[in-house]
């Protein structure tokens, strides 16, 4: 008998303690939670790649071919992150010709690449343009550098 009163005293501690932990009375409502701050990837400015961009041309070629559009729309999106606060653009001829229509040559294809940034909208304080010829086209055991057809983008902080 003192056992199962002993079993019934703990079955009615237990039935008080569940009576005790079970509430009817509602919480009050918390705060709604501050709103988040957007943020974006297009708003990150990240620094701007070291190296410049190149943008290569066929022998006697001045317009952009599909491969040297992707790359101006690379340093379009590129531009974009980072922000430059300028943008050096340098044309280069192979040595073939002479000198003064390579220096022409070059002014064209830096000309063509400018003018396809500038379509591009880029916000930059300053671009600066520069026709390098055929410097650099041939190197000291007179061998022609035929990758010289081409403009550099040099995207500055």
């Amino acid at each position: 008998m003192q056992t199962a009163m002993r079993t019934l005293s703990v079955i009615g501690s237990g039935l008080f303690l569940a009576a005790a932990c079970t509430t009817t009375k509602t919480l009050p409502a918390l705060p709604p939670p501050p709103p988040l701050e957007p943020t974006s990837l297009a708003t990150t400015e990240l620094p701007c790649p070291e190296k410049p961009f190149q943008v290569y041309f066929a022998s006697d070629e001045k317009s952009l071919d599909n491969v040297a559009k992707a790359v101006i729309a690379n340093i379009g999106d590129t531009a974009l992150s980072c922000k430059p606060s300028a943008i050096e653009v340098t044309g280069h001829s192979d040595a073939i010709g002479s000198e003064a229509v390579n220096l022409r040559v070059s002014q064209q294809r830096a000309d063509t690449v400018l003018a396809a940034l500038l379509a591009a909208n880029l916000e930059v304080d300053q671009i600066s343009i520069v026709a390098a010829g055929e410097r650099g086209a041939v190197t000291e055991d007179d061998l022609l550098v035929p990758m010289n057809r081409r403009v550099s983008v040099q995207l500055v902080d």
